[in-house]
């Protein structure tokens, strides 16, 4: 009896031994799995948002595109020919107010290029900290230009491309490559994080016609 007694309590406690251990092998199976449900929400996260920057760039390059359809005889004016848009330094309101106000081609580009930048920099919605106002409704970093090729025998009559760039949340590769259009920051092909949006047109001034 004693020999039987002293089996079955080395099976018990054989028996107990491998449930730790498969307890052991499920906690650590469930740690993988929840790593790797956290990893993909991460990632998930991440595409989300630079689908959003991506369609916020093309809804900002059609936008100025169709200001520019409608004044067709101020594109010269918002012609920028590399010079970016977006830098974080609007200036003051053009006079005058071409929203109130009848203006000429000219002023009206001239309005709708700081209208624009203002969207372009999120200064639509701002947020202050510690006496610092920043805007918080725009891209990251973002920069925007405007390229006019006029046709032969016209000046405001052409194709028109508007360029919106911003900085991505990840290294890739460089929106930009030799012979691109860059407004501003690094060379064509020199920066990862660039990203870029082009949205072109052809523009008629139809007195040209």
């Amino acid at each position: 009896m004693s020999v039987a007694r002293s089996c079955s309590m080395r099976i018990v406690n054989r028996q107990s031994g491998m449930t730790l251990i498969e307890a052991l092998a499920a906690f650590v199976i469930l740690s993988i799995g929840l790593l790797g449900v956290v990893s993909l929400q991460a990632l998930s996260k991440a595409s989300q948002h630079q689908a959003i920057q991506r369609t916020q760039a093309v809804a900002l390059a059609n936008d100025l595109l169709e200001r520019i359809r409608i004044n067709p005889a101020g594109v010269v004016t918002y012609f920028s020919n590399g010079n970016a848009l977006g830098d974080g330094t609007i200036g003051t309101e053009p006079s005058p107010n071409c929203t109130a106000a009848t203006c000429l081609p000219h002023e009206m580009a001239l309005h709708d290029r700081w209208v624009w930048e203002r969207m372009l920099d999120g200064a639509s919605v701002t947020v202050t900290e510690g006496g610092v106002t920043s805007n918080a409704a725009g891209l990251i970093n973002p920069l925007g230009c405007v390229d006019f090729v006029a046709d032969s025998g016209a000046t405001r009559s052409g194709m028109v491309r508007v360029i919106v760039q911003w900085r991505g949340l990840e290294e890739t590769s460089d929106a930009t490559q030799a012979g691109d259009t860059v407004c501003g920051g690094a060379a064509a092909g020199a920066d990862a994080w660039r990203r870029q949006v082009i949205v072109s047109s052809y523009v008629v001034d139809e007195t040209e016609l």
